[in-house]
């Protein structure tokens, strides 16, 4: 969630840089203490460890691949001559993150040469910034809105491993750095129908929340991502951090070779923030949604 970084950086530098118009305060802490209710959003970070799923929990009708890239996607999946429509009704929930788990792992397992054209935005509204008031926050979401930008780009696959416009190396789909690993119970709602051919998969998960810069939401870290900003500020000592995660969003379309086509995260978060820098306390909160966009060209 780069995005997310950069704003939460933005948000805790600007707070800092306020104290110089403050200074008649400056001896005051000041801090919020209400965290902002939760909200409609990659760098992602490292996943936390998977869970099984246990047998009794996925009666499942499709089971969970290794990540291999030893079958290859055919070329007349994306454009079959008759489309055989299938039916999933009798699918559980289990059955269902079962069978994207499948897909996401296929394809971040495959091998070959493929371009990915990938697209990300974010938005957010930084509130309650202190000290500094309503001037101050204006001033943060202005430069904010400055810094962060809509990106859209074209990844070129080879071995699995891509490379961004920075030079950042890219592996095919989320998480970043290792297989899909969510299990049944981190999802809130789960739906699969046939769209033309290919599986529509729509998985909501469940909200979880974190409070210092050490935990992690274990459902989004081994679906998609999550906000990890520990060793971020030199300057900076974040004092509090509560982050809450209002239900990650996988929206995914599945060939019949069982391929991923696309898919596109949806992440809504809130934050709060208290960080002391020169002895002085600052703090803030925002809401925002990150939305990353993969569609593979085969």
């Amino acid at each position: 969630m780069k995005s997310i970084k950069i704003i939460l950086s933005v948000l805790l530098i600007f707070s800092m840089l306020t104290f110089a118009a403050c200074k008649d305060n400056s001896g005051d802490d000041t801090s919020g203490n209400s965290t902002s209710e939760s909200g409609s959003i990659s760098e992602i970070e490292e996943p936390s460890e998977s869970e099984s799923v246990s047998q009794s929990e996925s009666d499942s009708r499709t089971e969970s691949q290794p990540i291999s890239s030893e079958t290859e996607p055919s070329e007349t999946a994306s454009a079959p001559a008759e489309v055989q429509k299938t039916d999933y009704s009798s699918y559980s929930k289990a059955d269902i993150v079962n069978f994207l788990s499948a897909a996401v792992n296929k394809t971040k397992g495959y091998t070959g040469n493929i371009t990915v054209h990938h697209k990300e935005s974010f938005s957010s509204t930084i509130t309650n910034v202190n000290p500094g008031g309503n001037l101050v926050t204006q001033a943060v979401n202005f430069v904010k809105d400055l810094v962060i930008k809509p990106s859209e780009e074209d990844y070129f696959f080879a071995d699995g491993i891509a490379l961004a416009s920075e030079g950042e190396k890219i592996q095919l789909l989320l998480p970043k750095t290792s297989a899909f690993s969510l299990t049944p119970n981190g999802v809130e709602s789960a739906s699969i129908s046939d769209e033309n051919g290919l599986a529509h998969v729509v998985l909501t998960l469940v909200p979880e929340e974190v409070n210092s810069l050490s935990d992690i939401p274990k459902f989004n870290a081994s679906s998609i991502g999550y906000l990890d900003i520990a060793g971020e500020f030199s300057v900076i000592s974040v004092q509090e951090v509560n982050i809450k995660y209002s239900g990650s969003i996988i929206d995914a379309l599945i060939r019949s070779d069982g391929y991923v086509q696309s898919v596109t995260y949806s992440i809504p978060l809130s934050a709060y923030a208290k960080a002391v820098a020169m002895g002085i306390t600052g703090s803030a909160d925002f809401t925002g949604e990150q939305i990353e966009v993969w569609d593979i060209n085969w």
